[in-house]
């Protein structure tokens, strides 16, 4: 008899154990899984951060933390993660009451683009181990990798170009109603440039010497539409790099610039562009709009982007289009809006094994194969 009346006391324990445990088992218990920083450069070493706490006096057997990460987030330890279209990360251990447990995992950057964590969860159960508990937590952490910055050795014909077309343009054209200084005459300026104040106070002729009409704004305009049917996206990943070190060098040498593409914003959906001239302040966000480009849907329509942007250019601007595509209407485009902008010059990022793309003869002086390394 005694015997049965233990075994029912322990029944009712497990029993009561276990419905307690589904109650306040999952109560105050927090997981954040975060990024040690929101933006970063391309290959560089961050941290995946997991924090959880156990917030009441009910110690817990073990807990499992889960989470999903994106693939180009590369762990450099890969235990407990499996591999599929996202990585799955698993870890394990015991929660004490007030608890807190947190663990940095070292990884690296690996490609361009904007993530964030789709889900995190735990997993627990009663100190018996016979239930288990799960419950999914938001996770609102986000990481923007900035596109990669090509060799800079790859990017001095580029820049030569520019600076060859500006200065030329610079040395053509000047403004009779801007004034850029004053210097000393010459024998070869006419007398209606002499400025007879000047020339008075210093006692030597002096002449006005007129500001260029070229504001030297360069207009760089991606075209990222597909350029194979295969829907390969591997040189429109260069095209985003390209074009942010291009930008980068144009700032170091304090010109002016826009940048204009079809591809769409991963969160807004928009055509990422930037019509604002380029400053020290406004690089690091172009990167980050730059990194935001989402390749995995279809670009808007590049002559739409083309011919509305480059209404807001001047003629004497220098405009440089970025695109792997050429068939197609494409070249047809680029020759009538030559027509418009004799300043216009069009770099194709390509492999060895991809065909020229024999640009007709308005273009064919202002056109460059950019050949990398690869292919699709």
């Amino acid at each position: 008899m005694e015997l049965l009346v233990l075994v029912g006391i322990l029944f009712a324990l497990f029993i009561a154990e276990i419905i307690y445990y589904r109650i306040h088992a999952l109560e105050n218990l927090h997981l954040k899984v975060e990024f040690s920083k929101d933006v970063a450069q391309f290959g560089e070493d961050i941290e995946l951060v997991e924090i959880a706490e156990n917030k009441k006096r009910l110690p817990l057997p073990f807990i499992i933390l889960k989470f999903e990460a994106p693939r180009e987030i590369k762990f450099y330890d890969m235990e407990n993660t499996s591999t599929s279209d996202l990585l799955y990360r698993t870890d394990m251990l015991t929660m004490k009451a007030f608890s807190k447990h947190t663990r940095r995992i070292k990884a690296q950057c690996t490609k361009r683009g904007y993530y964030v964590f789709p889900r995190v969860g735990i997993t627990t159960s009663d100190l018996l181990l016979v239930e288990h508990f799960t419950t999914d937590f938001q996770n609102e952490s986000h990481l923007t990798v900035l596109p990669e910055v090509l060799d800079t050795e790859q990017m001095q014909m580029l820049t030569s170009v520019t600076l060859s077309e500006l200065q030329c343009r610079r040395t053509l054209l000047t403004d009779p109603f801007t004034l850029a200084g004053i210097r000393e005459y010459g024998p070869n300026d006419p007398m209606n440039i002499i400025n007879w104040k000047a020339s008075a106070r210093t006692g030597e002729l002096m002449v006005n010497q007129n500001a260029s009409t070229c504001a030297q704004k360069v207009h760089i305009f991606v075209n990222l539409e597909y350029y194979n049917t295969k829907h390969s996206t591997s040189l429109l990943e260069k095209s985003i790099s390209l074009a942010y070190t291009y930008l980068i060098g144009l700032a170091e040498l304090g010109i002016p610039a826009s940048i204009y593409t079809n591809g769409a914003d991963v969160i807004s959906g928009a055509p990422v562009v930037s019509e604002t001239d380029l400053g020290s302040a406004t690089l690091d966000e172009r990167a980050i709009m730059l990194a935001r480009i989402d390749l995995k849907n279809p670009a808007h329509s590049f002559a739409e982007t083309l011919e509305k942007y480059i209404r807001a250019t001047e003629r004497d601007d220098f405009i440089v289009i970025i695109s792997p595509q050429y068939n197609g209407d494409f070249r047809p485009l680029l020759t009538e809006i030559k027509s418009r902008r004799p300043s216009l010059f069009w770099l194709m990022p390509s492999y060895r094994t991809t065909p020229d793309a024999e640009p007709e003869p308005e273009i064919a002086h202002s056109y460059m194969r950019w050949e990398v390394r690869g292919n699709d």
